[in-house]
């Protein structure tokens, strides 16, 4: 079997419930093969790519010996590009008691979806959807199973899951909309662990995936990335050819040209840096092939190319890459990728819109798996249907400080001739969301900002409190507006007493 992957033959009542299990193996063998490479377990893919190049035999032995991971251009990338959730991501129930927002924090914490999101962002990105199975563990606690499209297969009716296969070690099990099951390796059912409940009461399979771009018909996108794919396996083959090159041709090939009766035996034949011995009539002769050093940046300018051809079907244009190939800089053979600002940005926009509906679909199913448990929020968690009502999620807009009061400007500019609103820069940096809801959001934060300087304003304290920097009540306004007048009155009194003889 490739890559590590565990044989998926089974029999019995398994295979009559998932007769396509089989069927689905390159699949799964594509996805676990993007997933090797994002975990830098691919050096195996690496010699496996220098034997298909040089055909094996001695010469590909050879520069396997200084085959490495890196440079790892997927994982680059991937980690360039997966920043929906750099900032984290914002869950909240609107119209939520003290007591059922307290508990819907307390969920999201326990369930750890805020330390793996991003991870699972760039894993998803990387391979394609993944299934998130929210379950309780022996202890009580909201976990979540995160499956890859390397090891599990789902039914579904379009975006929503049905029944969920996936392999467990060397078992299976099967997540469907009325309990889960669990079989062997042989395909036979068994009796569920102790301690663990088998049935749900969420009333649909308790599965969602997580999706971090759109892939088009396909919903595992099994063809996205491979171009990165292959060139992160050529670039690793030829920095392993690079570095046996210069190894080998680092001094100058010795040719001795003698009886071969007459060579000390135990010589190594054909040995790329030991001199190879020859016979010669009537005498010896010695021969040295001049210097022919390999320049490193013959190799390095090489696989400059490769990358900056993989990375442009990926939105990341050439000047975003540097691969210096000059050895007379500081940081030659170095791989960075640049996607700050407006680039980090458009890759952000990319993303949120399929992660936001995996995320609003996530937390309602917890809500009613929760509620048909013995988990101390059972009781407090609200159906799944009002929660949906009053979840919302979101994700911080990238863009750059500079960038976002360049926007604050153009819309102030604007706005005397009806040409903006202040919900224009909202709408333009997060385009995932809906004009009801920034104005929703915007009466929001208006109405928390006139409830903290409040209080400031009316104990004439503006001065002191930055939040309220610039509001005054009706009284403050005329006792200002006097005392200036009255400043000016007296400064002019003044200036007239004392130019009088």
């Amino acid at each position: 079997m490739q890559f590590g992957l565990p044989s998926a033959d089974f029999s019995g009542a398994l295979l009559e419930r998932w007769p396509s299990w089989s069927a689905t193996a390159p699949r799964r063998i594509a996805a676990a093969r993007k997933l090797q490479i994002y975990a830098e377990n691919h050096l195996p893919l690496v010699h496996q790519k220098i034997d298909e190049c040089l055909e094996g035999g001695q010469a590909a032995a050879f520069v396997k010996v200084f085959a490495t991971r890196s440079p790892n251009l997927l994982l680059a990338v991937a980690s360039a590009i997966a920043v929906a959730y750099r900032q984290g991501c914002r869950r909240e129930l609107k119209g939520a008691s003290p007591a059922l927002a307290a508990a819907f924090a307390e969920l999201i914490r326990e369930s750890g979806i805020e330390r793996k999101a991003a991870g699972l962002n760039s894993r998803s990105w990387v391979a394609g959807p993944h299934i998130i199975a929210p379950h309780f563990t022996r202890r009580g606690k909201l976990a979540l199973d995160i499956l890859g499209p390397d090891c599990c297969d789902v039914e579904r009716d379009g975006d929503d899951i049905d029944a969920v296969l996936w392999r467990h070690g060397g078992e299976y099990v099967l997540l469907d909309g009325d309990r889960w099951r669990y079989f062997d390796a042989k395909g036979d059912e068994r009796l569920p662990e102790p301690g663990t409940e088998p049935a749900h009461a969420v009333g649909v399979c308790p599965a969602v995936p997580f999706v971090s771009f759109d892939g088009g018909a396909d919903f595992w996108a099994q063809t996205a990335h491979n171009g990165l794919v292959d060139a992160t396996l050529l670039i690793g083959y030829k920095a392993a050819l690079g570095l046996f090159a210069r190894q080998v041709r680092g001094s100058p090939q010795t040719t001795i040209f003698s009886d071969i009766e007459k060579m000390p035996p135990g010589q190594v034949m054909g040995h790329p840096f030991l001199p190879l011995l020859l016979p010669s009539d009537p005498g010896t002769r010695l021969q040295v092939d001049g210097d022919a050093v390999v320049k490193a940046e013959d190799y390095l300018s090489e696989i400059s190319a490769l990358i900056t051809m993989a990375v442009s079907a990926e939105g990341l244009p050439p000047g975003s890459i540097t691969m210096q190939a000059n050895s007379a800089t500081p940081d030659w053979g170095g791989l960075a990728i640049n996607a700050e600002g407006p680039r980090l940005a458009a890759h952000r926009d990319k993303q949120v819109p399929p992660l936001k509906a995996s995320e609003l679909a996530l937390w309602p199913i917890v809500a009613d798996l929760v509620r048909g448990s013995a988990h101390r929020f059972a009781r407090v968690m609200p159906p799944g249907d009002e929660v949906r009502d009053m979840l919302r999620v979101d994700f911080p807009d990238l863009s750059s400080p500079a960038e976002q009061l360049q926007r604050i400007e153009v819309m102030k500019a604007g706005l005397p001739f009806g040409l903006s609103s202040p919900s224009d820069i909202p709408l333009a940096a997060r385009p995932e969301l809906s004009r009801p809801e920034v104005e929703e959001t915007r009466a929001a934060n208006l109405a928390n900002y006139i409830a903290t300087i409040e209080p400031l304003v009316s104990r004439n304290i503006p001065g002191k409190a930055p939040e309220a920097h610039g509001y005054q009540t009706v009284a403050q306004e005329q006792g200002r507006t006097g005392g200036v007048e009255s400043g000016k009155t007296r400064a002019a009194q003044a200036e007239e007493d004392n130019s009088t003889p």
